[in-house]
């Protein structure tokens, strides 16, 4: 079901305890959040300010050397959480966040450990330019009888 060039990298999801896999969930949404821009107001200015999430994420400062690439393990700097900005910070945490995770890493393991599990549709990729993030719709998934 994945490309190649993610294998490795389910066979760690699949391998690692909890706390690695969390790791991995967030070094993903570091890279690709799902809203890339949050806009704040400031208090006392009627204009509203942009908070560039992807390039805070991708900030060499923040999360080390070679941002875009996909390392689980990389040492940040501090008060730098695993996902960056992709959650928020401080009072604009997202509250949801460690449920988020919990959920994700659920589903991703059980999906990620059935057996004949292919890829039936690859989904198509679009825009939203609200959020600047992606949407992905109609993939679809299966499992081969025959490999279970």
């Amino acid at each position: 079901m994945a490309p190649a060039g993610r294998r490795p990298l389910r066979a760690r999801f699949l391998k690692g305890e909890r706390a690695a896999r969390i790791a991995i969930l967030e070094e993903i949404l570091r890279l690709e959040p799902v809203v890339g821009s949050l806009y704040r107001r400031m208090e006392g200015r009627a204009e509203a300010l942009e908070l560039d999430i992807r390039s805070a994420n991708s900030d060499p400062e923040a999360v080390g050397p070679c941002p875009f690439h996909i390392d689980p393990d990389r040492s940040r700097a501090r008060r730098v959480g695993g996902a960056g900005m992709a959650f928020g910070d401080g009072e604009h945490r997202c509250p949801g966040a460690d449920v988020a995770l919990a959920e994700a890493e659920i589903f991703l393991e059980r999906l990620l450990r059935l057996p004949g599990l292919t890829l039936e549709r690859a989904p198509d990729v679009g825009w939203n330019r609200l959020v600047t993030g992606y949407e992905l719709r109609g993939c679809r998934v299966a499992l081969n009888a025959e490999d279970s």
